[in-house]
């Protein structure tokens, strides 16, 4: 999730194939850890930033614990190393996710292509061989939703009495910011790949309803491996039908259900069995391959409901320092349907 970028929408509503099977490096570890015909299920996580008092180590043992082999992270030049080596003796896979040298609103397109590239190129290289698959950007197209009284790229007026677009079609993305999107997302593409030509490459969009973004990366000329969908509503069927029409399997790298902390406890660990249960009778059909929960630990130093969508309660010990609670209701309920069979 892309920090109040999310907040905003959510407010107003009020594959294993794909790992690397490379003889010399260490992508033979990252086989995903999962059953047979079923997805792989991961969860969000902020290892680096959020949560310094909560040891790496008790992080990915929670990640275990609650029947999932993979964590969706950011990526970070030097803490990283030590993160994947604790992931890799527990079992777990990481999923770094790389964003532009932003940001976009402050560069032309033109540096946000370079300095992306370089960017991607260096964190590729220094990890190389060691990470099967890569998030490039997150989120990255609400930058250029169309507002009210903006021009189209086809010469007409979005209307100035309506709220920002849906992002459902190509039109409802303002072309000059929709230029910096772009040059971000190619800048990354070519400099992961020159970076690291073996491994694989996903890229995205924050659900919602955002398809017209994936017709505008076409256009473009951007070629990803992996499809990124985001998921707090409950993805219609329509939508993945589209998203399969591109040809890449789907990994849906965040959700949750209900808005995660607008609902009682007890109905968010209701709709979370029901939003795992939706996925598996997708997988096959549209080659959802993948789904990972927002997220890990609670972050109650947010003061609304992003604060309450974690699995695990967080709390102050004595000494005013954070530390893991018990698991939720919403933790309960995911360790018991990813228990069960697909």
């Amino acid at each position: 999730m892309q920090g109040q970028d999310r907040r905003s929408f959510l407010a107003g509503l009020g594959a294993a194939s794909l790992l690397a099977a490379c003889a010399g490096d260490s992508r033979r570890a990252l086989t995903p850890l999962k059953r047979e015909g079923d997805l792989i299920w991961g969860v969000n996580g902020h290892p680096f930033q959020a949560y310094p008092d909560i040891p790496l180590e008790t992080q990915i043992r929670l990640v275990r614990e609650l029947g999932m082999t993979h964590y969706r992270i950011g990526s970070h030049d030097e803490k990283m190393a030590r993160l994947k080596t604790i992931a890799d003796q527990h079992g777990v896979t990481l999923l770094p996710i790389i964003h532009p040298d932003g940001p976009l609103k402050e560069k032309t397109p033109e540096q946000l292509y370079r300095d992306s590239y370089n960017r991607a190129r260096w964190r590729t290289r220094r990890y190389r061989g060691q990470f099967a698959i890569w998030e490039l950007g997150n989120e990255l197209e609400n930058h250029a939703i169309i507002k009210p009284c903006e021009m189209r790229d086809d010469g007409t007026q979005y209307p100035c009495e309506w709220g920002p677009a849906g992002g459902m079609y190509k039109l409802d993305y303002y072309g000059p910011r929709w230029k910096k999107v772009s040059a971000s997302l190619a800048g990354l593409l070519d400099g992961a790949r020159e970076g690291d030509p073996d491994a694989k490459y996903a890229i995205g969009t924050a659900g919602w309803g955002h398809l017209g973004a994936f017709e505008r990366f076409v256009e473009d000329g951007l070629e990803w491996d992996i499809t990124i969908w985001h998921d707090y509503e409950q993805v219609r069927e329509s939508f993945l039908e589209t998203l399969a029409g591109y040809g890449k399997p789907i990994w849906i790298t965040e959700f949750n259900a209900g808005g995660g902390g607008f609902e009682t406890e007890e109905d968010n660990a209701r709709m979370l069995t029901e939003r795992i249960a939706y996925y598996r009778s997708m997988r096959e059909k549209y080659r959802v391959d993948a789904a990972f929960i927002y997220e890990l630990l609670d972050e109650p130093y947010w003061d609304d409901f992003e604060g309450k969508m974690g699995l695990y309660r967080v709390h102050k010990n004595d000494e005013d320092r954070w530390e893991v609670g018990e698991p939720k209701p919403a933790g309960r309920a995911v360790m018991r349907a990813l228990g069960e069979s697909a």
